[in-house]
């Protein structure tokens, strides 16, 4: 009987580190309060969606993609929107895009951001706790994300809706397939929904929804943009392409079909967008938190190349 408990726990434990592994490949970066399969929380305050007023028109709109930690990059285009004096109207992300999204959105400038950035590590976003999933069972996630949580909370303060730049992260009903941007409430909780990868980070349940990572549903949401009153946008992406991958065992095998899957999704939401910003970041691995220098700098100097075309997207209209 001590054998198999003990075979159990390992068993366990080797799930968790393999989660903590293949979660940069799925695109998320959030979590979920340990203990819950999904964690309740008061209407009053969780987030949500508010329609905005009929007739609101937003002049441009600034839509970041998923991409784990590819999404370092738009830290370095944000610094050439900061230099430049450009102030988008509206601020949509998608996972990792809603990280850094809600904190520019926030009111934080990159320069905060970035030293934000440097105290995440990976014991922030996998703080998986094999004791706690072996007396409580998986649930619907392998990893706890308290550390995530707080981290969050540290940065994110007051609802979305009283942020300097109308901001929404975007999440996918796990039970409707629908895409759900949120707001309006709890800006930690937004972006954790928007972040949480299915299996490996438990669900948020707010307002009568199962949330889960809006990379499923729109991993570059221009067409939320579009709903929000954007008139023009410019999407900056960072979503892993299928040509960087390199397939050489069934789990890569498995990755590559969950990345070819939302392919399409993300060049239908490209052609919706005025503007495309795409920095080359190829690697023959994974990227990790290590990477963040030459990602932040690779979105920088792609921004760079195409100042022309973004100081033209944000010209007033004749």
């Amino acid at each position: 009987m001590a054998d198999r408990l003990g075979w159990r726990r390992r068993s366990l434990l080797l799930a968790g580190v393999r989660a903590a592994t293949a979660a940069p490949l799925l695109g998320g970066c959030a979590a979920w309060q340990p203990g819950q399969s999904a964690e309740p929380v008061d209407a009053t305050e969780a987030p949500g969606f508010l329609p905005p007023p009929d007739g609101v028109r937003r002049p441009v709109a600034l839509v970041l993609s998923g991409g784990a930690a590819r999404g370092f990059a738009h830290l370095g285009a944000l610094r050439v929107l900061e230099r430049e004096g450009l102030r988008p109207d509206l601020v949509v992300g998608t996972s990792a895009g809603a990280m850094v999204g809600a904190m520019w959105a926030s009111g934080m400038p990159v320069s905060e951001i970035e030293r934000a950035a440097e105290q995440l590590d990976w014991t922030v976003f996998f703080d998986f706790d094999p004791v706690r999933t072996v007396l409580g069972g998986l649930g619907l996630g392998l990893v706890p994300g308290a550390r995530l949580e707080q981290f969050l909370r540290q940065h994110l303060r007051g609802p979305i809706e009283r942020f300097p730049l109308p901001f929404a992260a975007v999440a996918a009903d796990m039970e409707s397939g629908e895409v759900v941007p949120l707001n309006h409430g709890d800006a930690a909780k937004a972006v954790r929904a928007s972040c949480a990868v299915p299996g490996v980070y438990a669900p948020v349940r707010a307002r009568g929804r199962l949330l889960a990572d809006g990379q499923i549903v729109s991993p570059l949401p221009v067409m939320t943009a579009r709903r929000l009153g954007a008139m023009r946008v410019l999407a900056l992406d960072v979503v892993y392409p299928p040509n960087h991958s390199e397939m050489s065992s069934p789990v890569s095998m498995l990755f590559q079909s969950l990345i070819v899957s939302g392919w399409r999704q993300v060049l239908a939401e490209r052609a919706l967008a005025d503007l495309v910003i795409t920095p080359e970041i190829r690697t023959s691995s994974q990227l990790g938190l290590g990477s963040r220098g030459w990602v932040t700098a690779a979105g920088e100097t792609t921004a760079l190349s195409r100042i022309g075309e973004i100081r033209r997207l944000f010209a007033p209209s004749p």
